[in-house]
């Protein structure tokens, strides 16, 4: 489904979502380190440094909704183009080691953040991870392999394989409003 939420901003608000597989699945740690590749050695470049929007980028959330995402972008038509193109990009495996490193380093940044003591015990409650899981998750990660993201790619992310939502919040577009297979709010 693609809707479009007319806003009177003078730039948009891009998401294309997909769902993919929860934390416990062995794909998720291949996938979480897929969206910070995507992100550091694509989706940047396209969408900031060539779209001239604030910031984008993908994100993947414990319940296996993979996020491509922009914001205060000028060109929302565009982006979700750059969000497909990321996508063959990873498929055709176009990314080196040094990159799949960083891109752990990245992932482990977030994964092994130190927890503020009012924090401690949150993802078990809210998402019923337990540390056993996380340190599961901890060694997936180091395992992942280009073959890896090249496949989680091609399984999750390939257009026809995927439930999708895509959404724009921005002012008016004439493209979109000529385009049926849009919602208009």
């Amino acid at each position: 489904m693609k809707t479009h939420f007319q806003f009177p901003f003078p730039v948009n608000y891009v998401s294309e979502c997909i769902r993919t597989v929860p934390y416990v699945n062995q794909d998720f740690a291949s996938l979480h380190v897929l969206a910070r590749l995507l992100t550091a050695k694509f989706l940047h470049r396209e969408i900031r440094e060539k779209g001239g929007a604030y910031g984008g980028g993908a994100t993947l959330n414990y319940s296996g909704v993979f996020s491509f995402y922009s914001y205060r972008d000028p060109n929302s038509l565009e982006t979700l183009v750059a969000f497909k193109k990321s996508v063959d990009w990873a498929k055709a495996g176009k990314f080196t080691q040094d990159d799949i490193d960083e891109a752990k380093l990245s992932v482990f940044s977030s994964v092994d953040v130190p927890i503020a003591p009012s924090d401690k015990g949150l993802n078990r409650f809210m998402f019923s991870i337990s540390d056993e899981m996380k340190q599961i998750h901890r060694e997936q990660l180091f395992a992942v392999t280009s073959n890896n993201l090249i496949e989680v790619a091609n399984k999750y992310l390939t257009t026809g394989q995927r439930t999708c939502g895509v959404a724009i919040l921005g002012p008016e577009n004439e493209y979109i409003a000529r385009d049926p297979s849009w919602v208009q709010r």
